[in-house]
């Protein structure tokens, strides 16, 4: 191997994935991936910061929901309005800096009155109120509605602002009527998921034809602060505090990213109370049942100078946030939110730029050792070594709240190690072939590693799970008959073809073909977890991929029309079988023995009967349900076989199946239990309006329905098992 050759492809696979990994960071492909990253430090190394103890939560959670729905004053969610002023009296009678709202009351109520004499009565002893209602702001094209802007306008905040990066809103959803002329305060509570839905980036001030309005938790943070000053820019919000100075809070895009604190905290440590508490103590002191507050289930002193949010986790309520430790209550996003802020708890993100460079020293290193060192162990070693150097460095930092850009690292230098390894395992030992060509001609690729590995072990074979796959097409001999000799081979060669890509890329083994079958195996000789599943999921493609076919060849005008029309059958079914590499030393095959396969080989020749494509077994059933759906058929005693079995049509991907067929489906199952409950006539009925939604024929419950006739003047013996005896194949 020529050394300029080898520098020149070592340069070449160093450099070309770093260029292709800076240029997706720069365009935002790798956000996602980085934000997954992220939040597996947030699980797996969190700094561990303490939640702020000025926050109190008062949560309408499902105990409430549930203690008080049947008391007219509540009802059903969303409660009346008036429920609210007692709550909000109590709790303003602690002395809280401020009572915020998760609650948003943009339609009109005939209890809003109840609300608008607690803004205008309830302060801290201050001279304005110390409530803070709920808004939102949305963006639309085109829309606007500058009544609301008149009327929010003495709510904005004064800020020094530059930056025309800053995301604005054009449309406002306000508290109805006097709920905001009346208003001490008023806060957003707009929210934005990130792309993958995860709860990740808030804000803190929204831009609102050109005036700044605070979300809820800097509302929250303002009422325990001292602030004479607000600077804000796409990439920083800049906080001056007369008491704390300068609390410089970091942005991108204008958005700040929440630094999480460990589920164990926000468990135990995050003040939040039912509401439920709330209203029995209030009651328990009209009816004159305590003495002194400590004999209350939440005192009034439990919020004295704290931010109280009043907001909800029930489900109902429907305020549901996934964040990093799965999904938590909306209100929870905004209390993390204040805490930072008060804390200071802020996660310090380290531009990309950074990583590039220590990725470019990372592969000078590896290049050195894997071009210019003949040692496989330090070919190996180093870059692997670095590649946990640099983990354990990001890990290291996030416990130190700085967030280093692992994404960039993690896709450009393995990559770069591995295509180097690659390449050199591929030029050094071009002249190191063994036999695997002539091995590949003997069994499927997918094993051809196994077979080199341990080529005897393979041909004794052994016992275990897999999914047995057997495919005809129907009525192929009257085809066969209407082609000449080219046309039939051309036929076979393209079908067959199709259906073994199929195969093979759903990790099936070919068996064989037999004439226009196809016989494969899922999961041997190399071991699939999921072998069902992946069987299920060839089926499916073959039938789609069938019908892509007869559309070429009717649009091409190719073959026959029952060619053009041509339907194929499918059978599977999961156990136990042996499996082997059976044959001569020239002339072998894996393949596959045992009832499992024939049982497979009799549900694709029963799919006939049925007038379905997939019939599988029970057995595989009960491994593919959670991701397919099927259809109950029958119970049949099959030819060589005393015990019945139940057997199911696979019909396609759960959540992809037309209405009308999830819907006939149901019929027909229902009606296949009153058949087995021996209610003939009720099953006939049911069977009847299974095919009137199926809204074709129903081969199967014509069939049933015949049966259920017969077994109306023929009943079967008391002992009958419901089964069906099927007498030929």
């Amino acid at each position: 191997m020529e050394k300029k050759k080898k520098i020149l492809w070592g340069l070449l696979l160093s450099v070309i994935p770093l260029i292709y990994t800076t240029v997706l960071y720069f365009n935002g492909n790798l956000e996602i991936f980085e934000n997954k990253l992220v939040d597996f430090r947030h699980k797996n190394f969190n700094p561990n910061h303490k939640i702020s103890d000025k926050i109190v939560i008062v949560d309408i959670d499902e105990t409430a929901l549930q203690v008080y729905a049947n008391e007219p004053l509540f009802g059903r969610w969303p409660w009346k309005r008036s429920v609210y002023a007692p709550i909000l009296e109590y709790i303003a009678n602690g002395q809280p800096k401020i009572i915020l709202f998760d609650i948003l009351f943009t339609e009109y109520s005939p209890e809003d009155s109840a609300l608008v004499n607690a803004n205008l009565n309830l302060n801290n002893g201050g001279s304005r109120g110390i409530i803070s209602h709920a808004m939102s702001f949305r963006y639309e094209q085109d829309e606007t509605n500058p009544q609301e802007e008149k009327t929010i306008t003495r709510y904005a905040l004064k800020v020094n602002n530059s930056d025309k990066k800053i995301k604005p809103y054009n449309l406002a959803s306000i508290p109805a009527g006097e709920l905001t002329t009346t208003a001490p305060y008023l806060h957003s509570v707009t929210f934005h998921p990130d792309d993958d839905g995860v709860a990740r980036h808030v804000r803190f001030l929204f831009s609102y034809f050109g005036k700044f309005y605070p979300s809820l938790s800097f509302q929250g943070y303002r009422a325990i602060s001292k602030i004479n000053a607000l600077t804000m820019s796409s990439d920083s919000f800049v906080i001056q505090d007369v008491e704390k100075g300068k609390v410089s809070v970091p942005l991108m895009d204008g958005k700040y990213r929440v630094h999480f604190y460990p589920q164990e905290e926000m468990d135990n440590e995050l003040k939040r109370y039912s509401i439920s508490g709330v209203i029995d103590s209030i009651r328990a002191i009209e009816a004159g049942e305590i003495s002194d507050f400590s004999q209350l289930k939440i005192s009034p002193e439990a919020f004295t100078d704290k931010v109280v949010i009043i907001g909800t986790s029930a489900a109902a309520t429907h305020d549901t946030k996934i964040t990093p430790y799965g999904a938590a209550p909306g209100v929870f996003m905004h209390a993390i939110t204040i805490s930072n802020l008060v804390n200071q708890d802020f996660l310090k993100i380290i531009p990309g730029w950074v990583t590039i460079l220590i990725v470019l020293l990372f592969m000078s290193i590896s290049y050195y050792f894997l071009f210019l060192q003949s040692s496989i162990i330090l070919r190996i070693l180093v870059p692997i070594s670095l590649i946990g150097i640099f983990l354990v460095i990001g890990f290291g930092l996030f416990k130190y709240d700085i967030s280093i850009n692992l994404s960039i690292f993690l896709i450009s230098f393995p990559v770069t190690f591995a295509g180097s390894i690659s390449y050199l395992t591929f030029a050094e030992g071009a002249e190191k072939k063994k036999y695997s060509k002539v091995l590949s001609n003997m069994v499927d690729p997918t094993i051809v590693k196994e077979a080199l590995t341990d080529l005897d072990t393979l041909k004794k074979g052994g016992e275990k799970e897999i999914t047995a796959f057997f495919s005809d097409v129907a009525s192929f001999s009257t085809i066969s008959e209407q082609l000449n000799s080219t046309d039939l081979a051309s036929l076979l060669n393209e079908y067959l073809s199709a259906m073994t890509i199929i195969l093979k890329h759903n990790m099936g083994t070919l068996d064989k073909y037999i004439g226009d079958a196809v016989v494969g195996i899922f999961g041997a000789p190399i071991d699939r977890k999921e072998h069902y599943l992946e069987a299920a999921r060839a089926s499916l493609e073959m039938l789609q991929k069938l019908e892509e076919l007869k559309a070429f060849w009717t649009k091409n005008n190719m073959y026959i029309k029952d060619a053009q029309n041509m339907n194929i059958r499918i059978g599977l079914n999961t156990g136990l079988a042996k499996v082997g590499f059976m044959g001569t030393d020239s002339l072998a095959s894996y393949t596959m023995m045992g009832d499992t396969v024939n049982l497979a080989a009799r549900l694709e020749a029963a799919g006939k009967d049925y007038g379905v494509n997939i019939l599988i077994s029970q057995m595989t059933k009960t491994k593919v349900e959670a991701e397919m759906f099927t259809k109950k058929m029958d119970a049949v005693v099959v030819k060589g076989k005393t015990e019945p079995v139940l057997i199911y049509e696979l019909i396609g991907k759960n959540g992809e199946v037309p209405k009308h067929l999830v819907e006939a489906t149901e019929l027909y199952e229902e009606a296949f239990q009153l058949h087995l409950n021996r209610s003939w006539e009720k099953a006939i009925q049911k069977f009847q309006e299974s095919i009137k939604a199926k809204g074709k024929k129903d081969k199967a419950a014509s069939m049933l329905i015949e049966r259920c006739e017969f077994y109306i003047t023929n009943p079967p013996p008391e002992n009958w098992n419901g089964s069906f005896v099927r007498t030929h194949k």
